[in-house]
């Protein structure tokens, strides 16, 4: 693994620095390399190329070079630094820096760290945490010795390698060791345990055992406090009973960003009658906000539905049985739909999660894919295909997925199977033209805060009154968030 990732470090560094707009000049790039043979002070000769790709590849030979000599910075940091004397502000310096940190971070780690690299990459930058609050993780896990972070680190992977290259006070357990811990409470699950593990592991073999474990359970440091006002989700799961045709168990989580980035225990109502799902419901809300709702928090209703059931429109389910005028979709910030059946098979997982990343990496964009009705007796695979797109996140349904619509039902699990975190649908009648210019209405401002438009949207809907066949009152919206699973 160690020699996997240095050489895509080589490989990304000769990548960035080809397409550094400031060194396309001959001048420019001979008083680039004339400043990093100044600042590297190295013995060895640097061969010069025509090619500039080619003159960047001997340059990083001679940079990664052994170790630096005491006092002088690594190779890439001295890249990078003077990429940023040469042109202030240079995103391609920032990127630098963190290959930089991560060179040394490969060089240093032990060997069990290196193994898990791909998984200790994903866990940390499924971490989402502020700029001041990984500010204040920082601070605790050096004691306050690091007040400010440097500007290239931007999420809590560059944060724990850059944390790798810190020094340490003999006999007291290292920084990234620290953070790393401190940052496990806000991983997904799976991820949690493992590096938790794997850390306790490596303190012990280092003697650090007891240290390492005051450090854990430090009851004076909770780790990064959030904003007064943060995220909250509900889930409430509804599936068949085993062996009761036409009822139902309903079971429920819930989530507070104020105290856990993950779900807590699932609680279960009895077997019911699917005539007692709206008011089981009802009930389930009512309990959690009076024991949770004494905060001011944003709660999000998410409902976890098997495949015979997603076309349920929870969102128009009242909030309260007694009073039909207020709905769940207008009352709460947000109200989506989870896929119970994809939750349970992991095959479906790796998809899921590319695509939920490629959201989240690029949260304005607006890449959807629409599925029109036709008759066409190949209309499937051609869904099938579209639906394969990689660049897409999010899918349109050409009619809504249940029992007695098998082209819905077929469309949702191809999206569901080829991983896609936002799925949208009527859920009444086929996509019709004026439904579909309505959805590119809002999906044109990117994801970011596209469930608050929905739930504007469906607003407007409610105002209007039921006269009005508002779009917003028959819409369906599937958000499946990986990275929080209520099971």
């Amino acid at each position: 693994m160690c020699e996997q990732v240095e050489e895509r470090i080589r490989r990304t560094a000769v990548d960035v620095l080809v397409e550094v707009d400031s060194l396309w000049s001959s001048e420019d790039r001979e008083q680039f390399l004339s400043l990093v043979l100044d600042g590297l002070r190295s013995p060895g000769r640097l061969s010069h190329h025509a090619a500039p790709r080619n003159q960047y590849i001997a340059l990083l030979r001679l940079c990664l070079r052994g170790d630096p000599a005491p006092g002088r910075p690594g190779g890439l940091t001295c890249l990078a630094t003077v990429l940023e004397l040469m042109d202030p502000g240079s995103p391609e310096a920032a990127i630098l820096s963190r290959l930089a940190d991560e060179w040394q971070a490969v060089r240093t780690l032990p060997a069990e760290f290196l193994q898990a690299w791909d998984l200790l990459e994903e866990a940390l930058l499924s971490v989402r945490l502020t700029a001041e609050e990984r500010g204040r993780l920082v601070m605790g896990a050096t004691l306050s010795r690091l007040r400010r972070l440097p500007d290239h680190c931007t999420t809590p992977w560059s944060d724990f390698l850059h944390l790798v290259g810190q020094n340490t006070a003999p006999r007291q357990v290292p920084p990234w060791m620290v953070y790393l811990d401190k940052a496990t409470e806000w991983m997904p699950q799976e991820h949690r345990g493992e590096l938790r593990a794997l850390n306790r592991r490596r303190a012990a073999r280092w003697e650090l055992g007891e240290t390492f474990d005051r450090r854990r359970y430090d009851s004076t440091w909770a780790g990064p406090q959030l904003s007064a006002v943060h995220d909250e989700n509900l889930a409430i799961r509804i599936r068949p009973a085993p062996f009761d045709e036409d009822h139902y168990t309903v079971s429920h989580w819930f989530h507070s960003d104020a105290r856990s980035p993950h779900f807590e225990g699932r609680r279960d109502s009895a077997v019911i009658p699917f005539a007692a799902l709206q008011q089981t419901v009802s009930d389930v809300i009512s309990e959690v906000e009076r024991a949770e709702g004494d905060r001011p928090g944003r709660l999000r209703l998410e409902f976890v539905l098997p495949l015979e059931l997603i076309n349920l429109p929870v969102e128009s389910w009242p909030l309260d049985t007694e009073d039909p005028h207020l709905l769940l979709g207008t009352a709460y910030p947000a109200v989506v739909i989870r896929s119970l059946d994809r939750l349970l098979d992991e095959r479906w997982h790796r998809r899921w999660r590319l695509r939920w990343q490629k959201l989240k990496d690029e949260p304005t964009s607006s890449s959807w894919y629409v599925s029109i009705p036709d008759r066409d007796p190949r209309h499937h695979e051609k869904v099938l295909a579209g639906l394969l797109d990689e660049r897409q996140v999010a899918a349109v349904l050409s009619e809504p997925p249940e029992r007695s619509r098998q082209r819905g039902c077929l469309e949702i699990k191809a999206a569901l199977r080829t991983g896609y975190p936002v799925v949208v649908w009527h859920r009444t009648s086929e996509s019709t033209a004026e439904f579909r210019q309505a959805l590119s209405d809002l999906f044109a401002g990117g994801f970011a805060d596209l469930l608050s438009r929905i739930t504007r949207f469906r607003q407007e809907a409610a105002a209007l009154g039921s006269e009005h066949d508002h779009f917003g009152r028959h819409l369906a919206v599937l958000w499946d968030d990986p990275d929080r699973k209520p099971l």
